[in-house]
C-alpha cells in the first residue's frame, strides 16, 4: 500500500503546519527562558577574590554593559568597560576578533556567584555586606519600647 492513500493531502498538511507552530512555541519559551536566566547578571558584584566590583545592566535584547572597577587605591579606577553579548549560548565579552582575549561569563544559581571570565567570581554586593558585617542588625520596629 502506499504511504499516501492512508493519510489525505490535507490532513498531513495541517499535521505538518501544527509542528510547524509547536516547534515556533517551543523555540520562543526557549528564548525567553535564556533572556530571563541571563537578566540574572544585571546588578553590583563584588569580588570574592580580590578588590574588584562589577555593574552590569541591560542596554538591549541580551546584550549587555559590564563597568569593572579596581578599589585598591582609595578610590574606584575604572578597569574594563565591555559589553557582554551571547554566543553559542554563551555569555561572553573581549575581542571578538581575537579568540584567545574573549571571556566567558557564568551565573552559578545554586550559590549565587558570577564568574567573570579572567577577572574572576563576583558574589552579589547586598548579600556580601551581610556576610561582612554580621554584628550589623537591624532592629525589629515590634521589638522598640515607647
Amino acid at each position: 500500500m502506499d504511504s499516501k492513500s492512508l493519510v489525505p493531502a490535507d490532513v498531513l498538511k495541517m499535521l505538518r503546519q501544527e509542528i510547524r507552530q509547536r516547534t515556533l512555541a517551543v523555540r520562543v519559551i526557549t528564548s525567553l527562558e535564556e533572556e530571563v536566566a541571563f537578566d540574572r547578571i544585571c546588578g553590583a558584584w563584588l569580588s570574592a577574590e580580590n578588590n574588584l566590583s562589577a555593574a552590569i545592566r541591560r542596554i538591549g535584547t541580551r546584550t549587555y554593559r559590564m563597568l569593572i572597577f579596581d578599589h585598591t587605591l582609595c578610590y574606584k579606577r575604572l578597569v574594563q568597560d565591555a559589553v557582554i553579548t551571547p554566543e553559542l549560548r554563551t555569555l561572553v565579552f573581549g575581542n571578538a576578533d581575537d579568540p584567545r582575549d574573549v571571556n566567558v561569563v557564568e551565573y552559578d544559581a545554586a550559590h549565587d556567584v558570577l564568574t567573570l571570565g579572567c577577572y574572576g567570581r563576583f558574589v552579589p554586593e547586598d548579600t556580601s555586606r551581610t556576610r561582612e558585617e554580621p554584628h550589623i542588625v537591624e532592629a525589629d520596629p515590634a521589638d522598640e519600647t515607647e
